[in-house]
């Protein structure tokens, strides 16, 4: 059986598409960061008030509100920062001839 090789050229991505994936990336690397604040607001409010207690009730009440804000920041930055990039990418690949690829079907 003949090995089936294809080139195709692409000239251009939609760039609401290239801004969804950067804007989840960078909601789960909110998500991370907000975790990892809720710890430390958590450790922090526990060792001034000398009580375990009042640390958890009050390093997790603001580490919710951060775990529940934070990550939509970062998706919201991260959708911006791509749509700029799938724009970006859009017009360098329109006026270079876009990029080649080298297709082959899976055996």
């Amino acid at each position: 059986m003949a090995k089936s090789n294809m080139n195709k050229r692409v000239v251009g991505v939609k760039a609401s598409s290239v801004a969804l994936f950067e804007g989840t990336f960078f909601g789960a690397i909110g998500l991370g960061v907000a975790i990892i604040h809720s710890l430390r607001a958590t450790v922090d409010i526990a060792e001034e008030t000398q009580s375990v207690l009042s640390g958890m009730a009050f390093g997790l009440a603001t580490g919710v509100v951060s775990i529940l804000v934070l990550p939509f920041l970062y998706f919201g930055l991260g959708w911006l920062i791509g749509y700029l990039h799938g724009v970006v990418f859009n017009l360098i690949a329109e006026s270079s001839g876009g990029i080649s690829l080298r297709l082959e079907d899976d055996k």
